[in-house]
Protein backbone atom coordinates (compact mmCIF):
# COMPACT_ATOMS: atom_id res chain seq x y z
CA UNK A 1 0.00 0.00 0.00
CA UNK A 2 1.32 3.42 -0.96
CA UNK A 3 1.11 6.39 1.42
CA UNK A 4 0.41 9.70 -0.32
CA UNK A 5 0.78 13.23 1.04
CA UNK A 6 -1.69 15.33 -0.93
CA UNK A 7 -1.99 18.03 1.75
CA UNK A 8 1.69 18.72 2.36
CA UNK A 9 1.79 17.25 5.87
CA UNK A 10 5.22 17.66 7.57
CA UNK A 11 7.67 14.86 6.82
CA UNK A 12 7.91 13.88 10.50
CA UNK A 13 4.24 12.90 10.49
CA UNK A 14 4.57 11.13 7.14
CA UNK A 15 7.43 9.03 8.48
CA UNK A 16 5.56 8.25 11.68
CA UNK A 17 2.63 6.96 9.62
CA UNK A 18 4.93 4.93 7.37
CA UNK A 19 6.64 3.36 10.40
CA UNK A 20 3.64 1.17 11.17
CA UNK A 21 4.50 -1.41 13.85
CA UNK A 22 1.33 -3.43 13.32
CA UNK A 23 2.00 -7.16 12.87
CA UNK A 24 -0.62 -9.90 13.01
CA UNK A 25 2.08 -12.57 13.14
CA UNK A 26 1.55 -15.68 11.04
CA UNK A 27 -2.22 -15.62 11.40
CA UNK A 28 -4.50 -15.75 8.37
CA UNK A 29 -6.92 -13.27 9.91
CA UNK A 30 -6.69 -10.72 12.70
CA UNK A 31 -9.79 -10.11 14.80
CA UNK A 32 -10.26 -6.80 12.97
CA UNK A 33 -10.33 -8.68 9.66
CA UNK A 34 -12.46 -11.46 11.10
CA UNK A 35 -15.31 -9.11 11.97
CA UNK A 36 -14.92 -7.14 8.73
CA UNK A 37 -16.94 -7.99 5.58
CA UNK A 38 -15.22 -10.87 3.72
CA UNK A 39 -15.64 -8.96 0.47
CA UNK A 40 -13.55 -6.05 1.76
CA UNK A 41 -10.85 -8.32 3.24
CA UNK A 42 -10.49 -10.26 -0.03
CA UNK A 43 -10.44 -7.15 -2.23
CA UNK A 44 -7.78 -5.57 0.00
CA UNK A 45 -5.64 -8.69 -0.28
CA UNK A 46 -6.01 -8.96 -4.06
CA UNK A 47 -5.34 -5.25 -4.68
CA UNK A 48 -2.78 -4.67 -1.90
CA UNK A 49 -0.03 -3.38 -4.21
CA UNK A 50 -2.38 -0.98 -6.02
CA UNK A 51 -3.98 0.61 -2.99
CA UNK A 52 -3.08 4.06 -1.75
CA UNK A 53 -4.10 6.04 1.29
CA UNK A 54 -3.33 9.62 2.15
CA UNK A 55 -1.38 10.32 5.30
CA UNK A 56 -4.21 12.44 6.77
CA UNK A 57 -6.49 9.40 6.71
CA UNK A 58 -3.98 7.52 8.87
CA UNK A 59 -3.99 10.10 11.66
CA UNK A 60 -6.54 8.15 13.80
CA UNK A 61 -4.27 5.09 13.68
CA UNK A 62 -1.27 7.26 14.52
CA UNK A 63 -3.06 8.73 17.55
CA UNK A 64 -4.08 5.24 18.62
CA UNK A 65 -0.44 4.15 18.57
CA UNK A 66 0.49 7.18 20.66
CA UNK A 67 -2.15 6.33 23.25
CA UNK A 68 -0.82 2.78 23.54
CA UNK A 69 2.71 4.09 24.12
CA UNK A 70 1.37 6.29 26.93
CA UNK A 71 -0.48 3.33 28.43
CA UNK A 72 2.75 1.34 28.56
CA UNK A 73 4.28 4.05 30.75
CA UNK A 74 1.17 4.39 32.88
CA UNK A 75 1.04 0.67 33.70
CA UNK A 76 4.67 0.15 34.75
CA UNK A 77 3.81 -0.22 38.44
CA UNK A 78 0.58 -2.13 37.84
CA UNK A 79 1.58 -5.81 37.67
CA UNK A 80 -2.03 -6.94 37.35
CA UNK A 81 -2.31 -5.04 34.06
CA UNK A 82 -1.26 -7.06 31.00
CA UNK A 83 -0.85 -4.88 27.91
CA UNK A 84 -0.74 -5.55 24.18
CA UNK A 85 -0.71 -9.33 24.27
CA UNK A 86 -1.28 -10.97 20.89
CA UNK A 87 -3.28 -14.17 21.24
CA UNK A 88 -3.73 -16.94 18.67
CA UNK A 89 -6.07 -19.83 17.95
CA UNK A 90 -6.66 -22.21 15.05
CA UNK A 91 -10.28 -22.33 13.94
CA UNK A 92 -11.43 -24.55 11.09
CA UNK A 93 -7.81 -24.89 9.99
CA UNK A 94 -7.13 -21.11 9.91
CA UNK A 95 -5.02 -19.33 12.50
CA UNK A 96 -6.62 -16.16 13.84
CA UNK A 97 -5.10 -13.61 16.19
CA UNK A 98 -5.94 -10.52 18.19
CA UNK A 99 -3.87 -8.00 20.12
CA UNK A 100 -5.69 -7.13 23.35
CA UNK A 101 -5.01 -3.61 24.65
CA UNK A 102 -5.40 -4.35 28.35
CA UNK A 103 -6.19 -7.51 30.34
CA UNK A 104 -6.69 -6.89 34.05
CA UNK A 105 -6.23 -9.63 36.64
CA UNK A 106 -8.85 -9.06 39.35
CA UNK A 107 -7.13 -11.44 41.74
CA UNK A 108 -10.20 -13.61 42.22
CA UNK A 109 -9.86 -15.79 39.13
CA UNK A 110 -11.65 -13.34 36.85
CA UNK A 111 -10.31 -10.87 34.31
CA UNK A 112 -11.42 -7.65 32.64
CA UNK A 113 -10.61 -6.59 29.10
CA UNK A 114 -10.33 -2.91 28.22
CA UNK A 115 -9.93 -1.63 24.68
CA UNK A 116 -8.86 1.97 24.12
CA UNK A 117 -10.23 3.93 21.18
CA UNK A 118 -9.91 7.51 19.99
CA UNK A 119 -13.34 8.10 18.56
CA UNK A 120 -16.26 10.50 18.26
CA UNK A 121 -19.08 11.45 20.61
CA UNK A 122 -21.49 10.01 18.04
CA UNK A 123 -19.82 6.61 18.35
CA UNK A 124 -20.41 6.28 22.09
CA UNK A 125 -23.99 7.48 21.70
CA UNK A 126 -24.76 4.94 18.96
CA UNK A 127 -24.98 1.18 18.70
CA UNK A 128 -21.58 -0.23 17.69
CA UNK A 129 -22.03 -3.97 17.05
CA UNK A 130 -18.43 -4.21 15.85
CA UNK A 131 -17.20 -3.20 19.32
CA UNK A 132 -19.24 -5.97 20.89
CA UNK A 133 -17.97 -8.48 18.34
CA UNK A 134 -14.34 -7.39 18.68
CA UNK A 135 -14.16 -7.58 22.47
CA UNK A 136 -15.97 -10.90 22.64
CA UNK A 137 -13.48 -12.30 20.14
CA UNK A 138 -10.71 -11.12 22.49
CA UNK A 139 -12.48 -12.80 25.40
CA UNK A 140 -12.66 -16.01 23.38
CA UNK A 141 -8.92 -15.87 22.65
CA UNK A 142 -8.08 -15.07 26.28
CA UNK A 143 -9.91 -18.20 27.38
CA UNK A 144 -8.46 -20.40 24.63
CA UNK A 145 -4.89 -19.27 25.35
CA UNK A 146 -4.89 -18.93 29.14
CA UNK A 147 -8.22 -20.23 30.44
CA UNK A 148 -9.06 -16.70 31.56
CA UNK A 149 -12.67 -16.19 32.56
CA UNK A 150 -13.89 -12.68 31.87
CA UNK A 151 -15.85 -10.56 34.30
CA UNK A 152 -16.32 -7.51 32.08
CA UNK A 153 -15.54 -5.97 28.71
CA UNK A 154 -15.13 -2.21 28.35
CA UNK A 155 -14.32 0.36 25.69
CA UNK A 156 -12.33 3.28 27.06
CA UNK A 157 -13.21 5.97 24.54
CA UNK A 158 -11.17 9.16 24.21
CA UNK A 159 -13.55 11.57 22.49
CA UNK A 160 -11.70 13.69 19.96
CA UNK A 161 -14.67 16.02 19.28
CA UNK A 162 -15.92 16.42 22.85
CA UNK A 163 -17.18 19.92 23.72
CA UNK A 164 -17.36 20.98 27.36
CA UNK A 165 -20.23 23.40 26.74
CA UNK A 166 -22.34 20.61 25.25
CA UNK A 167 -21.74 18.52 28.37
CA UNK A 168 -22.97 21.40 30.53
CA UNK A 169 -26.12 21.91 28.46
CA UNK A 170 -27.12 18.32 27.63
CA UNK A 171 -27.48 15.66 30.35
CA UNK A 172 -27.36 12.86 27.75
CA UNK A 173 -24.06 14.17 26.33
CA UNK A 174 -20.84 12.48 27.60
CA UNK A 175 -19.87 14.32 30.76
CA UNK A 176 -16.15 13.69 30.29
CA UNK A 177 -13.79 13.55 27.33
CA UNK A 178 -13.02 9.99 28.42
CA UNK A 179 -16.08 7.74 28.38
CA UNK A 180 -16.09 4.14 29.60
CA UNK A 181 -18.58 2.00 27.68
CA UNK A 182 -19.69 -1.36 29.07
CA UNK A 183 -19.81 -4.04 26.38
CA UNK A 184 -22.13 -7.07 26.72
CA UNK A 185 -20.20 -10.22 27.59
CA UNK A 186 -21.36 -13.30 25.69
CA UNK A 187 -21.11 -16.86 26.95
CA UNK A 188 -18.09 -18.81 25.74
CA UNK A 189 -20.41 -20.91 23.58
CA UNK A 190 -21.74 -17.78 21.90
CA UNK A 191 -18.23 -16.47 21.36
CA UNK A 192 -17.07 -19.76 19.88
CA UNK A 193 -20.07 -20.00 17.54
CA UNK A 194 -19.52 -16.42 16.34
CA UNK A 195 -15.80 -16.93 15.68
CA UNK A 196 -16.37 -20.19 13.80
CA UNK A 197 -19.18 -18.63 11.78
CA UNK A 198 -17.01 -15.70 10.75
CA UNK A 199 -14.13 -17.98 9.76
CA UNK A 200 -16.49 -20.02 7.59
CA UNK A 201 -17.71 -16.85 5.84
CA UNK A 202 -14.15 -15.77 5.06
CA UNK A 203 -13.21 -19.25 3.89
CA UNK A 204 -16.21 -19.26 1.54
CA UNK A 205 -15.10 -15.90 0.14
CA UNK A 206 -11.57 -17.20 -0.42
CA UNK A 207 -12.94 -20.31 -2.12
CA UNK A 208 -15.03 -18.13 -4.44
CA UNK A 209 -11.97 -16.14 -5.47
CA UNK A 210 -9.87 -19.26 -5.99
CA UNK A 211 -12.55 -20.81 -8.21
CA UNK A 212 -13.29 -17.62 -10.16
CA UNK A 213 -16.77 -17.17 -8.71
CA UNK A 214 -18.18 -13.73 -7.78
CA UNK A 215 -17.83 -12.54 -4.20
CA UNK A 216 -20.96 -12.16 -2.10
CA UNK A 217 -22.02 -8.51 -1.83
CA UNK A 218 -21.68 -6.61 1.43
CA UNK A 219 -24.92 -6.20 3.36
CA UNK A 220 -26.53 -2.83 4.11
CA UNK A 221 -25.36 -3.18 7.70
CA UNK A 222 -21.77 -3.83 6.57
CA UNK A 223 -21.92 -0.83 4.24
CA UNK A 224 -23.26 1.42 7.03
CA UNK A 225 -26.32 2.38 5.03
CA UNK A 226 -27.98 5.37 6.66
CA UNK A 227 -30.91 7.60 5.85
CA UNK A 228 -33.31 5.15 4.18
CA UNK A 229 -36.72 6.85 3.92
CA UNK A 230 -40.14 6.51 2.31
CA UNK A 231 -41.37 9.74 0.75
CA UNK A 232 -45.02 10.69 0.47
CA UNK A 233 -45.17 12.20 -3.02
CA UNK A 234 -47.82 14.06 -5.00
CA UNK A 235 -48.05 13.89 -8.76
CA UNK A 236 -46.77 17.06 -10.37
CA UNK A 237 -44.63 17.95 -7.34
CA UNK A 238 -40.88 17.24 -7.27
CA UNK A 239 -40.26 17.50 -3.53
CA UNK A 240 -41.75 15.14 -0.96
CA UNK A 241 -44.88 16.09 0.96
CA UNK A 242 -43.38 14.33 3.96
CA UNK A 243 -40.64 11.80 4.72
CA UNK A 244 -41.19 8.66 6.82
CA UNK A 245 -38.78 6.19 8.40
CA UNK A 246 -40.80 3.16 7.32
CA UNK A 247 -43.05 2.11 4.46
CA UNK A 248 -46.06 1.32 6.64
CA UNK A 249 -46.40 4.86 8.00
CA UNK A 250 -45.93 6.41 4.56
CA UNK A 251 -48.53 4.12 2.97
CA UNK A 252 -51.00 4.77 5.80
CA UNK A 253 -50.55 8.53 5.39
CA UNK A 254 -51.21 8.34 1.66
CA UNK A 255 -54.37 6.29 2.25
CA UNK A 256 -55.67 8.58 5.01
CA UNK A 257 -55.02 11.66 2.87
CA UNK A 258 -57.07 10.19 0.04
CA UNK A 259 -59.94 9.25 2.38
CA UNK A 260 -60.00 12.68 4.05
CA UNK A 261 -60.76 14.55 0.86
CA UNK A 262 -62.99 11.86 -0.61
CA UNK A 263 -61.07 11.32 -3.82
CA UNK A 264 -57.76 10.07 -5.15
CA UNK A 265 -55.39 12.99 -4.62
CA UNK A 266 -52.65 11.52 -6.83
CA UNK A 267 -50.37 10.68 -3.93
CA UNK A 268 -47.95 7.78 -3.93
CA UNK A 269 -45.06 6.43 -1.86
CA UNK A 270 -41.50 6.55 -3.15
CA UNK A 271 -38.71 4.50 -1.57
CA UNK A 272 -35.47 6.44 -1.18
CA UNK A 273 -32.47 4.26 -0.56
CA UNK A 274 -30.07 5.21 2.18
CA UNK A 275 -26.51 6.22 1.52
CA UNK A 276 -23.76 3.61 2.10
CA UNK A 277 -21.52 5.69 4.35
CA UNK A 278 -18.68 3.18 4.32
CA UNK A 279 -18.48 3.13 0.52
CA UNK A 280 -19.15 6.78 -0.21
CA UNK A 281 -17.29 8.34 2.70
CA UNK A 282 -13.73 7.13 2.01
CA UNK A 283 -13.96 4.55 4.80
CA UNK A 284 -13.40 1.64 2.40
CA UNK A 285 -10.01 1.50 0.70
CA UNK A 286 -11.24 -0.84 -2.03
CA UNK A 287 -14.37 1.03 -3.11
CA UNK A 288 -12.64 1.81 -6.41
CA UNK A 289 -12.11 -1.90 -7.03
CA UNK A 290 -15.56 -3.01 -5.87
CA UNK A 291 -18.11 -4.04 -8.50
CA UNK A 292 -20.93 -3.63 -6.00
CA UNK A 293 -20.09 0.03 -5.38
CA UNK A 294 -19.35 0.81 -9.04
CA UNK A 295 -22.62 -0.79 -10.08
CA UNK A 296 -24.56 1.29 -7.58
CA UNK A 297 -22.98 4.47 -8.98
CA UNK A 298 -24.04 3.54 -12.50
CA UNK A 299 -27.57 2.79 -11.31
CA UNK A 300 -27.60 6.08 -9.48
CA UNK A 301 -29.23 4.64 -6.38
CA UNK A 302 -26.15 4.25 -4.22
CA UNK A 303 -27.53 1.06 -2.69
CA UNK A 304 -25.87 -1.51 -4.89
CA UNK A 305 -29.05 -3.54 -5.27
CA UNK A 306 -30.10 -5.46 -8.31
Amino acid sequence: MRITNKHGVPETIVRAVQDDEYDKGDSVLSVTQLISPPRIVILQSVNQHNLEVDVVNRVPALLGTAVHKILEKGSKDLPHYHLEERLFDVVRGWKISGAVDVQIDNGDGTWDINDYKITSVYSVQSDKPEWEQQLNCYAYLAYKNHGRRLRSLKIVAILRDWVRKQAELKPDYPQSQIAVVDIPLWTFEEQEAFVEGRVLLHQAAQKAVDSGEPLVYCTDEERWVRGETWALMKEGRKSAVKLYDNQEDATRAAKELGESIGLNPGHYVEHRHGSPIRCAGNYCLVAGYCRQWQRSLVQGSGDGSG
